[in-house]
């Protein structure tokens, strides 16, 4: 079929739902393709944490509203609607292989007791559900099971072609698309960026597990002295059921190691999954700009890793107003969008540095398992609060800062590796480190 629209979403994630839904209501005639049958059925591994009660993250301070059901947006004046279920979670621990000794961001006892902030994980199928009801209301046109093949400038506009046969014509074109995106491939727009490696990784929803302080998001690494060396792994409460929790490693041996014969083991003691997911991900480095050829490129899909729920949201949200201002002003093209390509630029290129979020787990991969118990065990102050990805190695190096003069007469080696480290060599560090895995939240 052929079609024309004001602007064409491809993606039926956060982002591209939330854009679709956003220009629909601001009186855009509307079309979102996206390959899935159902928007909101979750396939790949995610973690559905919320990101909030921060510092901050690409300049927003957002929060959740439990009591009017909304996601709140306060910095770029906008809320998303969720009423689904929600657990709180209470601070974020770095565990060493011994499972004994850890690093500690945000004060578990104080936020569990309601005198601090908690974060959340969250439903995110009804998150999708709802955005995508909230666009069938606004009279998005939404055309499922479409797989994009192509979108190209074409009379001033975009032309967007399916593998099933659509043809639909728009101003502009939204890419969200996700971390893996098509349209910055045949759009051109990964020429221009650095291709940082392949990941591969596995997440289960298990029950059967005991340990204490379990409502946290738990960043740990376990250690085979045999052929796996270091196995990194996550571990967060689960939406689902109050005895499930959300546990991602880079693949089935890890699983089987961590879970029944690495000194973590005795935190699964009735071990059973409830459920599987898995993801395949290519990084790039950030693109130059958010936009190629009347496209605008959201959330996953210009970024460099997956922009969190938050930032796909804020992405969506911001690129269909600046769609909606262009169109009302009469400038169908990059002028008319300037507004979003200088947000995006503020906000996320130059307020986060890509190589930041790559600190923490590469930083990991230079010591060894006595090395790495070492200095967990010397940290016991609890460090500020945050969940910002950007802001961990800080947070790891800020504790250690006050006991590198310890460490440098004990062990000096270790203090000369630690100085060695260089947030802007972290590039050069990445495919030794491939198999480390970042949880996708």
């Amino acid at each position: 079929m052929s079609a024309v629209y004001d602007v064409i979403v491809v993606g039926g994630g956060p982002a591209g739902l939330e854009a679709a839904k956003t220009a629909a209501m601001n009186g855009l005639r509307v079309a979102l393709l996206e390959r899935k049958t159902d928007p909101a059925k979750i396939q790949r591994s995610c973690a559905q944490m919320f990101l909030m009660n921060m510092d901050s993250f690409y300049n927003e301070r957002m929060y959740f509203a439990p009591n009017k059901g909304k996601w709140v947006f306060p910095v770029n004046n906008f809320t998303v609607d969720y009423n689904g279920p929600y657990r709180d979670f209470y601070a974020c621990h770095f565990i060493s292989p011994n499972a004994e000794d850890r690093i500690e961001i945000g004060d578990y006892e104080k936020n569990a007791s309601g005198h601090g902030t908690a974060a959340v994980v969250f439903d995110k199928g009804v998150l999708l559900g709802g955005l995508f009801s909230e666009g069938e209301r606004a009279g998005v046109d939404f055309f499922l099971e479409r797989n994009v093949v192509s979108a190209s400038r074409e009379n001033g506009g975009v032309s967007v072609k399916t593998a099933e046969g659509d043809h639909l014509r728009g101003t502009f074109c939204i890419a969200a698309d996700g971390i893996n995106s098509r349209l910055a491939q045949v759009s051109g727009l990964n020429r221009e960026r650095r291709f940082i490696n392949t990941r591969k990784s596995i997440s289960h929803y298990v029950t059967g597990i005991s340990f204490d302080r379990s409502e946290a998001i738990f960043l740990g690494m376990s250690w085979d002295r045999g052929g796996l060396g270091p196995v990194p792994f996550c571990l967060l409460p689960s939406v689902y059921r109050d005895d499930e929790y959300w546990l991602f490693v880079s693949g089935d041996e890890q699983f089987r190691f961590l879970t029944r014969e690495s000194s973590f083991r005795h935190w699964f003691p009735d071990l059973e999954i409830t459920h599987t997911r898995v993801n395949v991900v290519n990084n790039w480095s950030p693109a130059r700009e958010p936009f190629k050829e009347n496209i605008l490129f959201v959330g996953d899909s210009c970024w460099f890793s997956e922009a969190e729920n938050s930032g796909a949201l804020l992405s969506g949200h911001r690129a269909a107003c600046a769609v909606s201002e262009a169109l009302h002003r009469g400038l169908p093209d990059r002028n008319g969008v300037e507004g979003y390509i200088s947000w995006w630029r503020q906000n996320w290129t130059e307020t986060h540095d890509y190589r930041d979020f790559l600190c923490y787990p590469l930083f990991n991969r230079m010591f060894n398992e006595e090395e790495y118990n070492y200095l967990h065990g010397l940290v016991k102050a609890t460090l500020p609060w945050t969940l910002n990805p950007f802001k961990l190695y800080d947070r790891i190096m800020r504790g250690l800062q006050p006991h590198m003069q310890q460490v440098g007469r004990e062990r000096p080696a270790l203090a000369k590796k630690i100085g060695m480290f260089r947030p802007e060599l972290v590039l050069d560090l990445i495919k030794p480190a491939a198999r480390m895995g970042f949880p996708n939240r």
